[in-house]
């Protein structure tokens, strides 16, 4: 019986400490200034990234082209299947 009065006191307490009280909201616009502000720099980060990214993609095409079309042409008597001849 002893620990039911306890709970019961503890719910009562639990009960004045909502009730009556007067809670204080934070104001949230520091807050969302500072997640706008990092947002805006992380999109920054992203597109300075993705031209850099853009810029090796088409460094590295011109290079396969440049080297595809400067390859050496193949003559007549060594273009073949790639299989070898039998004896």
């Amino acid at each position: 019986m002893a620990q039911s009065q306890k709970s019961g006191k503890r719910q009562a307490a639990a009960g004045k400490r909502s009730s009556g009280r007067i809670q204080v909201r934070r104001d949230t616009a520091p807050y969302r200034a500072a997640a706008q502000e990092q947002a805006v720099r992380v999109r920054e980060e992203i597109d300075v990234a993705l031209a850099g990214a853009r810029r090796v993609r088409e460094e590295i095409e011109a290079r396969i082209e440049n080297q595809w079309h400067n390859r050496p042409a193949k003559t007549a008597g060594t273009e073949g299947t790639g299989r070898r001849r039998k004896a």
